[in-house]
């Protein structure tokens, strides 16, 4: 017999009232938890608290990943939250943010952001492992009474199994993100937008880790992106720049085929932005972690980031994006 169908993430959204958004791979992955924040907002939500994860890809001089070529971010910087000025600690591993929060000079997507965004701006750490965060995101669902968290992501890289051609960059901040969601209290959902659009996994690998998770009941639901979403989307993507994020909402604008992203090195990735695109597809985390993301199962555990680096470089056989050199500059004498 079959098992009973599992409510889309519509269906439970319906029924809530209050929603935590998590831009779950840093950086700019904050600006596609836009649709989803202004969708819940439309059916009268009263709390929507929209944030990210501590790790950015901050050129040298704090500013967000420019899209010249030649210089070239290769990993983030996970710093420390509790360094942020001003911001407001509401559990011990997240803070609220506003447009004056910063970390010396260099300021997360989340604070820059703080006035454009809907709802309530927050960035959460992972320095204590996606122990220490779960448990800070399961205080916050408690206190909150928070009816679903969504973790948003753009790509590919949170569908990353370990035996691609091309493996994936920048898994190990998604795959700790992900983890921490797996045990809280309430409906979590995983959303991807921008299908592809990161250049991390080739498209029909993608496709068939897709599957995959929808012949096991994983699939649940999508939101196309609304000309609203999409304006928003595009002025965060302004203030914030980004060589990625834009992808999704341009994608509803119909710039579609191949294009260049700035990362990964000095020629850049091209990548092929469809019409898939410009859709939210929802995916239950848990069906992700038993069945096509292996890596989120193995750093569950973990109670620190260097635990979590160790793991996934050597038990794992990864590199892990935290331990590389942040930014490289590919030209001897660059005029």
């Amino acid at each position: 017999m079959n098992n009973p169908p599992k409510p889309s993430l519509l269906e439970i959204a319906l029924k809530g009232k209050r929603a935590l958004i998590l831009g779950l791979g840093g950086g700019g992955d904050v600006i596609q938890g836009i649709p989803a924040a202004r969708l819940f907002q439309q059916l009268g939500y009263e709390d929507v608290y929209l944030g990210g994860i501590n790790c950015q890809w901050w050129m040298p001089d704090g500013a967000p990943q420019s899209g010249v070529y030649g210089t070239s971010v290769l990993g983030p910087t996970l710093y420390d939250i509790h360094q942020l000025e001003p911001s407001e600690l509401i559990a011990p591993e997240i803070r609220l943010v506003s447009t004056a929060s910063a970390v010396g000079s260099c300021q997360p997507a989340e604070a820059v952001l703080a006035d454009i965004l809907p709802g309530t701006q927050f960035v959460g750490c992972l320095n204590n492992g996606v122990v220490g965060f779960a448990e800070s995101l399961r205080q916050l669902v408690e206190e909150k009474q928070i009816d679903l968290v969504l973790g948003v992501d753009i790509g590919s890289d949170s569908f990353h199994r370990g035996d691609e051609v091309q493996p994936a960059h920048t898994s190990l901040v998604d795959f700790m993100s992900i983890g921490a969601l797996l045990d809280l209290p309430c409906p979590v959902f995983y959303g991807v937008s921008g299908y592809g659009c990161d250049g991390e996994m080739q498209l029909p690998e993608l496709d068939e880790r897709v599957s995959v998770a929808m012949k096991k009941g994983g699939y649940l639901g999508a939101h196309g992106l609304t000309q609203g979403d999409v304006a928003l989307m595009l002025k965060a993507c302004e203030v914030y720049p980004d060589p990625v994020e834009p992808l999704a909402p341009l994608a509803a604008t119909g710039e579609l085929g191949l294009r260049k992203v700035n990362t990964h090195g000095p020629w850049g990735t091209p990548v092929h932005v469809s019409p898939l695109a410009a859709v939210m597809m929802f995916f239950d985390p848990h069906v992700m972690a038993a069945e096509v993301s292996k890596g989120i199962l193995a750093l569950k555990d973990t109670r620190s980031l260097a635990e979590a680096e160790h793991i996934f470089r050597h038990e794992l056989g990864e590199f892990p994006e935290s331990q590389l050199f942040p930014t490289i500059q590919f030209f001897k004498n660059e005029e």
